[in-house]
């Protein structure tokens, strides 16, 4: 409901008997009235803008300046006012010139009706009210939007700056880890020297393990978090020795350690966790450390766990370790336990391209049948892909007996009689004749009946 006490109408005649009839008609309307007797008097009260005027009702036939010129330059003065005109029926002329010129925005005829001209200054206010509020919430919206863009660009600087800190902090975060990170390692490093210099045995061994366990862990895709802590466990897996006398490791592994001794030495894997039990990061590699020697088949120790209670890693380390020793064995002087138990298949191979060739394919022989009962088939099954991925042969050979030859079939081992006369190399393609000669050998008992034939 427009409230029509604040707003303020100006009727323009030069009739004073018609000025009064119209404030009459609106005393009783709660509007302000004011009267202008002519077009100069009402510019006069507009120009002193002593009120604010919504509406402006002024007659078209006035001496010296009609209501079309007077609403031309009241549209001037009061931009906001509503204008209408009063006119008779025949004063078209007059009508258009001020819809054209003073922009009116109604025009009325005379003589009016009162119930009419009441209606039409309440619409007309009503107008004003919704040209002025629409305008107000314009300069509002543009104010607020002015605001809003001010957030906005205060935001935004405040957003950069806040992500130029983080960045900072970030980077200087980044470095941070990178120290704890190299500090962890150089802890990792300086442990595995350690045991190097308590034990010359193990010299290069962690080093070497390490690679080819991370080969097989990579091979089996599993998670590098995962990789790494067999990396390190291969590492150290032989910290615990750190309290044992130097030579006791090698003792160990050529089967020349005391009851006592050997005793000591079963101690390390589980003095190897305690001490890296004081090292933030280590307690899953200190885990893996405890059970690299246990085996498949819960024979092991210290904890005899079997097949899959075993840590994977720990299976994994078995195997690499296992590798490395034997096959650094053939530097040691003949006679050793570890030399003859790894030679023990192959006595009787001797065209192999090198002494080293030799040793691996001893030691690839022997972890081969310790399948199931020292380790894990699948994890060997990764070992051997792993040293064909590197260009070690392994051979791949099956036992057959005389009856199960056949011709197109390899020797992968040189055949000697049951006195040591030479009789094939290995890598001889067997053809009828060579296995008719082979029966009537075997027949007479002259050699054994076990022949080994390339697997393709």
């Amino acid at each position: 409901m427009i409230e029509m006490a604040k707003h303020t109408v100006l009727f323009v005649d030069d009739e004073e008997s018609i000025l009064k009839s119209l404030v009459r008609l609106f005393r009783k309307s709660g509007l302000t009235v004011l009267t202008a007797q002519g077009g100069a008097e009402a510019l006069s009260v507009l120009e002193k803008k002593e009120h604010s005027i919504s509406l402006i009702v002024s007659d078209q036939k006035m001496p010296g300046m009609n209501g079309a010129a007077f609403l031309e330059k009241a549209r001037v003065i009061c931009p906001d006012a509503m204008r209408f005109l009063l006119t008779g029926y025949s004063e078209m002329d007059a009508i258009v010139a001020a819809v054209n010129k003073g922009e009116i925005h109604r025009y009325l005829t005379k003589p009016w009706n009162d119930d009419d001209l009441m209606l039409q200054v309440r619409w007309g206010l009503e107008q004003y009210d919704l040209v002025l509020e629409n305008r107000n919430l314009l300069a509002l919206t543009r104010k607020q939007n002015r605001q809003l863009y001010d957030f906005g660009r205060d935001m935004e600087r405040k957003i950069e700056e806040r992500a130029k800190e983080i960045t900072e902090k970030n980077k200087a975060l980044e470095y941070l880890n990178k120290e704890l990170e190299l500090n962890f390692f150089n802890t990792v490093r300086a442990l595995a020297t350690l045991t190097e210099m308590h034990s010359p045995f193990n010299k290069g061994h962690g080093k070497r393990v390490s690679e080819l366990a991370v080969a097989m862990g990579r091979k089996m895709e599993l998670a590098e978090e995962e990789i790494t802590q067999i990396e390190i466990a291969a590492i150290l897996h032989d910290i615990g020795t750190l309290g044992l006398s130097g030579d006791l490791t090698e003792k160990h592994w050529n089967r020349r350690s005391s009851k006592e001794e050997e005793e000591l030495y079963r101690r390390h894997p589980v003095e190897g966790q305690s001490i890296l039990a004081f090292i933030n990061r280590l307690d899953d590699v200190g885990g893996i450390i405890r059970h690299h020697h246990e085996r498949y088949d819960g024979k092991g120790y210290p904890d005899g766990l079997f097949e899959r209670d075993i840590p994977l890693g720990s299976r994994i380390l078995a195997v690499a370790d296992t590798y490395d020793r034997m096959t650094t064995a053939y530097r040691f002087r003949k006679g050793d336990n570890t030399r003859d138990k790894i030679f023990a298949d192959l006595s009787t191979m001797t065209e192999y391209e090198s002494e080293e060739d030799r040793i691996r394919q001893a030691v690839i022989i022997f972890v081969k049948k310790n399948v199931f009962t020292e380790f894990d088939p699948d994890v060997v099954k990764v070992f051997l892909d792993v040293l064909n991925d590197r260009g070690i042969t392994v051979v791949r050979e099956r036992q057959m007996t005389i009856s199960e030859l056949k011709p197109g079939l390899v020797l992968t081992r040189p055949i000697y009689s049951l006195k040591g006369r030479f009789i094939l190399p290995h890598k001889t393609e067997l053809t009828e004749r060579i296995i008719d000669k082979l029966s009537v050998i075997v027949a007479n008992h002259e050699v054994s009946d076990v022949f080994y034939i390339l697997v393709k």
